[in-house]
């Protein structure tokens, strides 16, 4: 019998249809059920096609999100920054992307308080593109506990403003929010926490 419609790895498939298939695959099974073998099948092509089109699955996890952070980015934040500055200028980042205009994290956060796959996709981006990378540059034993801490500060800050239309927080800058709360970021870095003067 002769196959009939497109071949695996067919020139004719878009990026924006692989997008698609990764997308409605990273929904279904979450960030490690979704291979890319199996968003290749999704799409009807060949492996190494979305490898041309993305790289590797972190990369087409952000595409596919139009996520505003790259894990590789967040090194930048702490390149040469004093202690006492770090609070401060780790707000200044994180809030500065994820409460751009038409931020996908601020449409992923509004998924989520509805929608169980989408909540799975914001726990992905906070452990993968946040909480993993930062913690690697305080390097500290409860380094993930601190990190988890600034971006539920974070995160919940940007509810409040940017789907609750909290006034005091939408009619406050981005200046006036990070001094409002880069101290409590500056506390959760470096700072002494219970497990730490606990040993």
């Amino acid at each position: 019998m002769t196959r009939t419609g497109r071949r695996p790895g067919d020139s004719s498939i878009t990026r924006s249809e692989v997008l698609e298939a990764a997308r409605s695959t990273f929904a279904e099974f979450g960030y490690e059920g979704a291979t890319l073998r199996r968003i290749a099948t999704a799409a009807g092509v060949d492996v190494a096609l979305i490898s041309h089109y993305f790289g590797n699955k972190e990369d087409l996890f952000i595409a596919v999100h139009d996520l505003p952070i790259n894990p590789s980015d967040v090194a930048d934040v702490f390149d040469g920054v004093d202690d006492d500055a770090i609070g401060d200028r780790v707000a200044r980042f994180l809030l500065g992307v994820l409460a751009a205009d038409n931020s996908a994290a601020i449409s992923l956060m509004r998924a989520a308080s509805t929608n169980a796959s989408a909540a799975a996709m914001l726990r992905e981006f906070i452990d993968r593109t946040l909480i993993d990378p930062i913690a690697a540059m305080i390097d500290v034993p409860d380094g993930r506990e601190r990190v988890a801490l600034v971006a539920s500060h974070l995160l919940g800050v940007l509810f409040a403003r940017d789907i609750l239309g909290v006034r005091e927080l939408t009619s406050a800058s981005i200046d006036e929010l990070v001094d409002a709360i880069g101290p409590t970021i500056h506390r959760y870095l470096t700072e002494p926490t219970r497990s730490t003067t606990a040993a």
